[in-house]
């Protein structure tokens, strides 16, 4: 994500609790000289950063796989400035079973409903939710991406959707 997104800060910072995945990403950021970007051991829970000190946040296909995600959006918003935005992407709900016991997912992806519920207690603004169909699939089955584009602020009272990916 902090290649992804190079062009648009002007210092990243990455967090993970997983030390091979921070060795993966400093080889990935030092391969391209991404010198405004650093990664660092952290906790999703409990982020060593100030209270409203980010503009901006991602959190990538991370929330399926954690126990208490509520928290975890908590601590993000936490951490983000008057108007910071939080971009989360990650699975629609599916039924594959077989990525709990094959890859640890502790939920079967994340409804909007959940998602929505989830931001109004962090007190985050819903902006925008977008649903990517996988566009490989003539069928539309298999795993489907939503993301969620929120800002600081008061609780979303509505849910949007629409059906192009973020701008």
């Amino acid at each position: 994500t902090l290649e992804l997104f190079a062009d648009r800060y002007e210092r990243g910072l990455g967090i993970d609790v997983n030390q091979a995945m921070l060795t993966y990403a400093r080889a990935r950021l030092a391969r391209t000289g991404r010198n405004n970007a650093q990664v660092r051991h952290g906790d999703i829970y409990a982020l060593s950063i100030g209270d409203g000190t980010a503009d901006a946040i991602v959190m990538h296909q991370v929330l399926h796989f954690l126990s208490d995600p509520a928290l975890a959006i908590r601590e993000a918003a936490r951490t983000l400035s008057p108007g910071g935005k939080l971009l989360i992407v990650d699975f629609a709900p599916h039924d594959l079973e077989e990525l709990r016991e094959d890859h640890a997912h502790r939920r079967l992806g994340i409804s909007a409903e959940q998602m929505t519920a989830w931001l109004n207690r962090a007190n985050l603004v819903l902006e925008r939710h977008d649903v990517l169909d996988p566009p490989w699939l003539k069928s539309r089955k298999g795993l489907t991406v939503s993301m969620w584009l929120a800002r600081s602020g008061q609780p979303a009272n509505t849910l949007t959707f629409k059906s192009k990916a973020l701008q």
